[in-house]
């Protein structure tokens, strides 16, 4: 095999296909050659503990790397796992910025206190260079800035070397001489370095405090401290905006005034990130300040707040310390009931922090199950429309759960605690449940609604069922499974169907328990037809769209007739198909038939709609929720996405976060989906693809069964 050379330095990663001849992906190699097929051969790092060291020398095709700088090579052979490699590495912007760090700048980091702002310190060199091929990893060392603006001393808080992957936001450049900045400050005797803002530009329509030279700079941080609140905001302030998708993005105000055809004061923000639809500092055709395209926003400046990942002032920040569980806002229960969120109220409602339900002692299970419920899905609505006078005490204290969380879009762990102090069995307010034993209470022995599924099994048995596990060998499928035909494999393979339309379908995965999953990751199918696994229903031939008469299980994988479709035929169709000497063989059944069926009358699709996917992640539930039919209407709802204080005295922290980038993914074809590599997807999209647990469906036309008389 030919090859030429490689004169210049080259370095990769391998982002995509099957381990060949050593590399795999999220391996880092240096190209050595490159052969006339357009084929790499190189070093290969980042294998083992040694990641410095290269491995032997490996063949990979050049369509199936991403080509990367020494510096880039480096930071990423520190992060040990290939694929958080790769999930860096799916952020473009954000490895950009972090490969341009140097000592001093600012960050946020993912510490198990939660988002931690922190100062770069150094960059360091990690391994020995002992041979001309070996690559020196890189990693951060940083300090810490607690919620005073103050840098911890390294004797009270000793840090790792950090690496890129630990790295979730970088406060640009730029934010340094307009915002904070490290310095050391004597006190009482002793040195210690403060973050301290700037204001190196004066503010329009303000007037900047003279900085007197007989003024310490003490005396200047203690009216910085004094001055500082949540509402006060000048040039050269960092903050936040929500935005009308209900996505925060983050920046440094860099002119405050009143634009032309105004009368109220706006903020001109540059943008951490570019952001498209953004200028590079024009408003209405007038240049009010300079930065990079796409990244000058200008809203009101009552649509701005400080930035949440830093401290603001220590009044406030005592203030809250103090606070051993959050302000909870006020709640006055209403008589009627509370309709479904609307999609054009959703996010208003819904995003952000401290929103949703609270999680308290594991009770994730249970705030990510109510919330894809009874967040904006009409389906199991009859809750609200049930007589007072036959409800009982569990019933009420769920209604009123909900019309807090339609109302206020957000519930206090404390309400839901009761909710499931009263569900009968004391594990459920102290262990860690399933969400489907605890769907099968609530519809149950809450709601008193009938099994939400009618379904018949081989021999012509019916059972009733709240929820539909898959079953299946994982032979059965292809590498990359879609909802549809997981459901259809199981059906078929169990000889189960549908004897009613059901109203809501909730489904599943295959797994066994918490840590082991059948697949790596498994496709959304937004539309679920079920036309097909109904009894006693019309279904269509496979070939020529005349009335089935006839299915056939063997022919479900046939790879000449569309694998993982059911197949079924009419009379004329079924003899053709098997008559191929590959069917023979095959067993094919007669279809059960409403009397009466013309054999070319078209038949109507039963389709039901994708609404909620709950996940779960080393034993940590959250959902996805669908809140309207635009196709970006994704929400994804953590009950305990940050927490406040110690496991003693603290609290969790809900987090609700608009997700369009979900509708993005999910709108593109099926073809194209099953060729995505998860790891180079959104952070967000990458969670629901790899660690669904259960899909929850819909028939919005359709309402939940009429409650039954029973008791619990």
């Amino acid at each position: 095999m030919e090859s030429r050379s490689v004169s210049k330095e080259r370095f990769f990663i391998v982002i995509r296909g099957k381990s060949r001849k050593g590399f795999c992906r999220g391996c880092i190699g240096r190209v050595e050659a490159e052969t006339a097929q357009g084929e790499l051969m190189g070093l290969m790092y980042g294998c083992g503990s040694n990641n410095g060291t290269p491995k032997s020398g490996g063949l990979v095709r050049a369509e199936d790397t991403y080509p990367l700088s020494r510096h880039q090579a480096q930071l990423l052979l520190y992060i040990s796992s290939p694929s958080r490699r790769l999930e860096v590495l799916c952020n473009p912007q954000l490895f950009s910025a972090i490969c341009d760090l140097s000592p001093g700048d600012l960050v946020v980091m993912a510490h198990k206190r939660g988002h931690v702002p922190a100062v770069v310190k150094n960059l360091m060199q990690i391994g020995k260079k002992e041979n001309r091929e070996d690559l020196n990893m890189l990693g951060f060392e940083v300090e810490f800035v607690d919620s005073e603006n103050n840098v911890l001393p390294s004797k009270l808080a000793p840090q790792p070397i950090f690496t890129a992957a630990d790295i979730i936001q970088v406060v640009p450049s730029y934010a340094v001489p307009l915002g904070l900045q490290c310095r050391d400050i004597e006190n009482g005797g002793s040195r210690r370095k403060v973050v301290m803002r700037i204001n190196s530009m004066p503010s329009i329509g303000t007037s900047a405090r003279p900085f007197m030279e007989h003024q310490s700079e003490q005396s200047v941080i203690r009216n910085q401290k004094l001055s500082t609140s949540p509402v006060p905001l000048e040039v050269g302030s960092l903050v936040e905006v929500v935005n009308n998708a209900g996505i925060t993005v983050y920046g440094v105000i860099r002119w405050l005034g009143t634009p032309e055809g105004k009368v109220d004061t706006w903020a001109g923000i540059e943008l951490d990130f570019e952001v498209k639809g953004c200028s590079d500092g024009v408003y209405k055709d007038r240049r009010y300040f300079t930065c990079k395209g796409n990244s000058a926003l200008f809203v009101p400046i009552t649509k701005c707040c400080p930035d949440s990942r830093f401290g603001h002032s220590s009044e406030v920040t005592e203030t809250f310390k103090s606070t051993e569980v959050p302000p909870v806002p006020s709640y006055e229960e209403l008589e009627e009931d509370a309709p479904p969120v609307p999609e054009s109220k959703a996010v208003s409602l819904f995003v952000g922090k401290m929103k949703g339900i609270q999680g308290h002692i594991n009770s994730c299970y249970l705030d990510a199950t109510l919330f894809s419920l009874f967040s904006s899905s009409v389906t199991v609505d009859a809750i609200c429309n049930k007589p007072a006078d036959k409800e009982q005490p569990i019933t009420c204290i769920l209604k009123s759960i909900v019309n807090r969380l339609r109302r206020q879009g957000y519930v206090p762990a404390q309400s839901v605690m009761n909710f499931r102090k009263k569900l009968g069995c004391e594990t459920f307010s102290k262990n860690e449940k399933d969400p489907e034993e605890f769907i099968s209470v609530l519809f149950q022995k809450v709601l008193c609604i009938e099994p939400l599924l009618k379904l018949r099994s081989e021999g012509g048995t019916s059972q009733g069922a709240y929820t539909l596990q898959i079953f299946l060998e994982k032979e059965q499928m292809g590498q990359t499974p879609t909802v549809q035909k997981l459901l259809d494999t199981s059906c078929m393979s169990g000889d189960i169907k549908f004897e009613t339309m059901p109203s809501c379908l909730i489904i599943q995965m295959p797994r066994c328990g918490n840590k082991y999953k059948m697949f790596s990751h498994i496709l959304p199918s937004t539309e679920l037809d079920i036309t097909d696994l109904l009894y006693n229903c019309p279904r269509e031939c496979f070939i020529c769209g005349q009335t089935a008469r006839f299915e056939c299980l063997q022919c479900l994988p046939d790879c000449k007739l569309q694998p993982g479709r059911i197949k079924q035929y009419c009379s004329t169709c079924n003899t053709q198909v098997h008559s191929h000497r590959s069917r023979r063989s095959h067993s094919p059944r007669a279809l059960v038939l409403p009397a009466g069926v013309a054999a070319d009358v078209p038949v109507p699709r039963h389709t039901m709609q994708l609404f909620g996917v709950l996940c779960i992640q080393t034993s940590h539930y959250v959902s996805f929720v669908k809140y309207g039919p635009g196709s970006h209407s994704w929400l994804f709802f953590d009950s305990m996405a940050d927490r406040h204080g110690d496991d003693q005295s603290g609290y969790n922290i809900p987090q609700v976060r608009a997700c369009p980038e979900l509708g993005d993914f999910l709108s593109r074809p099926e073809e194209e989906l099953t060729r995505v590599s998860p790891a180079l997807a959104p952070e967000l999209v990458r969670r629901l693809l790899c660690d669904s647990y259960m899909f929850l469906y819909h028939s919005p036309e359709m309402s939940v069964s009429i409650p039954n008389n029973g008791g619990p």
